[in-house]
């Protein structure tokens, strides 16, 4: 019977078939346990890890492929921002450095001003412009370590980690001031928004119900408070 001994050139030299870099490791390996392999063998061998090697390919593209899955999840098709599902996940882990590293964060919820109404005058077109330019500025505004969403509709949410929380409301503030300059073309016809702000302190307390209740109140408080005053910009 011919035996064949390894031989790192083997399958180029000696045969048609091919392994894979990975199958060939393993059977180095296995000749270095063993008096050699016959050739009928080898060749049953090698096919066997290439079938293995092709499913460990098949296995990591399917994991990549769930990977992307799980990113469409979370994220806000037309924004490209987190959805609101991806946004809880990050005030989720936001509340639990807080417990941990005693590290506070803040979240500042968004609503755009009269959004209604630019859909009802200038179409959905006009809307969905104007919310996929909000998602650019916000998004380029924000660090690594920040988190912005689209929660839904017109409704916006930041988290601002790593900083002082009167820091944070100061850049938060200045986030909603960029909004002030943010303009879509329509038909010819610039068009602008507004937006009102409502802030919730993320500490190792915090529960995503009540950041969001009280996020949402301060909110509505502050839109209202602009409107009485006349003052479309006003930062109660």
């Amino acid at each position: 019977m011919s035996v064949i001994h390894y031989n790192q050139d083997f399958q180029v030299a000696e045969t048609n078939f091919k392994i894979s870099e990975k199958a060939t490791e393993l059977v180095k390996k296995f000749h270095q346990s063993t008096d050699g392999l016959t050739l009928k063998n080898w060749k049953a061998l090698s096919e066997i890890l290439d079938y293995a090697a092709a499913a460990e390919q098949t296995i990591a593209e399917q994991k990549v492929y769930i990977s992307n899955l799980e990113s469409l999840a979370s994220t806000d098709i037309l924004t490209g921002l987190l959805n609101k599902q991806g946004f809880e996940h990050e005030l989720t882990h936001a509340i639990e450095r807080a417990k941990r590293y005693g590290e506070d964060s803040l979240f500042a919820y968004i609503d755009l001003d009269d959004f209604k109404v630019l859909n009802d005058t200038y179409g959905h077109h006009a809307g969905d412009l104007m919310l996929l330019e909000i998602g650019t500025v916000l998004h380029k505004s924000i660090r690594k370590t920040d988190a912005a969403a689209r929660l839904h509709g017109d409704e916006f949410g930041l988290l601002l980690t790593k900083c002082d929380i009167e820091k944070a409301k100061e850049r938060a503030g200045y986030l909603r001031h960029l909004l002030r300059s943010v303009s879509v073309k329509n038909e010819g016809k610039d068009l602008y928004t507004s937006a009102s702000m409502g802030f919730a302190v993320i500490d190792e307390n915090s529960k995503i119900e009540n950041i969001l209740k009280i996020a949402d109140q301060a909110m509505y408080k502050n839109k209202r408070e602009r409107k009485k005053t006349l003052n479309k910009y006003h930062m109660s």
